[in-house]
């Protein structure tokens, strides 16, 4: 897996991954329930939890979770954008 410390986004797919020691328990149960907040029916973003971090993708256009992570208070420096 290649990390970049920038954000990259288009309009086929995006991807974060934010360290677990990064964020609280708090924040990581709002990223698992991410689409209760939206109000769009669809989601296409894949949540993926691991021993040390959350990963985040999408391969379309799909509501901003960049701009929802911010909003719940997890700092832009702690989210890492990635691919594979």
């Amino acid at each position: 897996m290649k990390v970049k410390s920038d954000f990259i986004t288009n309009s086929s797919s995006s991807s974060f991954i934010i360290g677990l020691s990064d964020i609280t328990a708090k924040q990581l149960k709002q990223i698992h329930n991410h689409i209760e907040e939206v109000d769009d029916i669809y989601d296409a973003w894949k949540i993926t939890e691991t021993d040390d971090c959350v990963e985040c993708n999408t391969y379309m256009d799909n509501y901003d979770l960049y701009e929802y992570l911010i909003r719940i208070g997890i700092s832009s420096k702690v989210i890492k954008s990635w691919h594979s």
